[in-house]
């Protein structure tokens, strides 16, 4: 059954009731009118059917799957980086002529990875009251002023907050960038940061974080990342305890410290060239001067993850969530690595889309959950591969089982990595990619995941390139160095007793009644 059968067939029975009741039944107290009955015709017989089509690569293989095509070519528009004057800062142009739309960015490189030591949620809370108030034209401007200001531009302001940078971002007609630009400097360089603004702010993400909290998936990813990384200030996690010590000195000194001219880029994406970018950087931010202070290091980054406090098995006792969440969480390796492009396409190859090897195995052949997903969390040096399901309370053991060995499987060479199911993932993450930057929001996005790490952006264009060249035995070794049993780390969220309802209790797996202690302490143990 295609995908836009049901629908039909509901709209033709609609139509066929219809019908009835125009040809002569009773509908609504009103009789149709009698009709005329057409003389019999004779039938004739039906066509012969037709041969059947010759074999093809597009028809079902004998796994039940159709093979692969080839990757669609993908062109990528050339971006141009550079410094504009003595001031340090950078401008990055995407130019996408076609469409008269630009989105505007200004990036800061600094994030929840730059809060103080022991204070989590500092960067966070700054980045989330820029829109509640700045100083324009050397007036104060409140936060609902600022909206319409922005809508009258034919846009909104948007904020995201990453680990190692802060975006603020508009899309506007290319008539309007230079007034949108004028805007989002004045929102991150000149900020109000008023006291009842940070309370409140403060209160909205304290009660999006107990939203999140009663996710099992979410606390599951969360401990996950603070048990694998240890002491280290990577696995920091903003929790409503560490948010509420956050006093309103630390913001300001934050953006005191870190928004300055030398550690912020312009970037203009979609119907811009590099002149007129230029124009419009220099016009607006001509006159932000570098202070002559040292600017603050980068946040230091341990080379390989360290020796985790915790077991690798971890058990958050939630006894009211409705279906058991399991993560298993394994060692990836940092934007600089060699084996950078391989690992990708083993994360792929495992946990990347319908038809990868965890949702084969724990949807489809077993029907255990709805899904399984997977994503990569990376940095410079290091990273960590996340794989998460949620199924019946009954099952989760079996899942988890089933999801390691999954990892672990693609290591093993005597299960050889076919070449049509990595094309398959390679044409899956080319295609992501050319959907991501087919829109200039998403060219903002790609080009920040870049300047973050402070790799050059024309390292861009050779990664569909360093893709292709990836070749099975690569990805199958890259499995084997960084996906041992040892190195795997697991998280079943949900009501442990339920769990183990049906068969025996696992050996070696810790129980956590209170996850929370394990988010707030800065070196979590047993």
């Amino acid at each position: 059954m295609t995908a836009n059968s049901l629908p039909r067939r509901q709209f033709t029975g609609w139509l066929a009731q219809a019908g009835l009741a125009a040809l002569g039944t009773t509908a609504g107290g009103c009789t149709a009118p009698p009709r005329s009955v057409p003389a019999p015709v004779t039938a004739t017989p039906p066509p012969p059917p037709p041969p059947p089509p010759p074999p093809s690569a597009t028809l079902p293989s004998a796994s039940g799957l159709p093979e692969p095509g080839p990757p669609l070519p993908l062109h990528l528009p050339v971006c141009t980086e550079e410094r504009l004057g003595d001031q340090g800062l950078t401008l990055v142009v995407a130019p996408r002529p076609g469409l008269p739309l630009v989105s505007v960015a200004l990036m800061v490189r600094c994030g929840p990875a730059c809060d103080p030591p022991g204070r989590r949620g500092v960067a966070e809370l700054l980045a989330h009251t820029l829109m509640r108030g700045a100083w324009r034209r050397g007036r104060p401007v409140d936060g609902v002023t600022l909206a319409r200001q922005a809508q009258a531009l034919g846009s909104a302001v948007s904020v995201r907050v990453e680990d190692r940078l802060t975006v603020l971002e508009m899309t506007v007609l290319a008539p309007r960038v230079g007034a949108a630009l004028a805007l989002l400097a004045d929102l991150l360089r000149t900020p109000l940061l008023a006291g009842d603004d940070l309370l409140a702010v403060r209160a909205q993400m304290r009660d999006a974080l107990a939203l999140r909290l009663q996710d099992p998936a979410q606390l599951a990813a969360w401990v996950a990342r603070r048990t694998a990384w240890a002491a280290e200030p990577q696995g920091g996690v903003t929790t409503p305890t560490s948010l509420a010590a956050v006093r309103r000195e630390e913001v300001l000194a934050l953006h005191r410290r870190w928004v300055r001219p030398d550690r912020v880029a312009v970037v203009l994406a979609g119907d811009v060239d590099v002149v007129g970018a230029r124009v419009v950087a220099h016009g607006v931010l001509a006159d932000w001067v570098r202070p002559a202070e040292t600017p603050p290091p980068e946040p230091a980054e341990p080379g390989v993850l360290p020796e985790p406090l915790l077991p690798a098995s971890l058990l958050l006792h939630l006894p009211a969530v409705a279906q058991t969440s399991v993560l298993v969480c394994a060692p990836f390796v940092g934007t600089d690595a060699t084996d950078h492009a391989a690992g990708t396409l083993a994360a792929a190859v495992v946990g990347a889309g319908h038809s990868a090897r965890l949702n084969q195995e724990v949807r489809i052949r077993r029907g255990l959950s709805y899904g399984v997903s997977g994503r990569i969390e990376q940095q410079r040096l290091t990273g960590l591969f996340y794989a998460s399901a949620q199924t019946d309370h009954a099952h989760a053991a079996e899942v988890a089982a089933l999801m390691q060995a999954q990892l672990l499987a693609l290591a093993q060479p005597q299960l050889p990595l076919g070449a049509a199911e990595l094309n398959a993932r390679r044409a899956a993450l080319l295609g992501a990619l050319a959907r991501q930057l087919d829109t200039t929001s998403g060219w903002i996005a790609r080009i920040g995941e870049e300047w973050a790490q402070s790799s050059p952006v024309e390292r861009l264009a050779g990664w569909p390139a360093r893709l292709k060249a990836v070749p099975p035995a690569q990805v199958q070794a890259f499995a084997q160095r960084h996906w041992t049993p040892p190195r795997l780390r697991t998280v079943i969220a949900g009501p442990t007793e339920r769990i183990f309802a049906s068969g025996p209790r696992l050996e070696g797996w810790l129980r956590l009644d209170t996850p929370m202690r394990v988010l707030d302490h800065p070196s979590p143990r047993r």
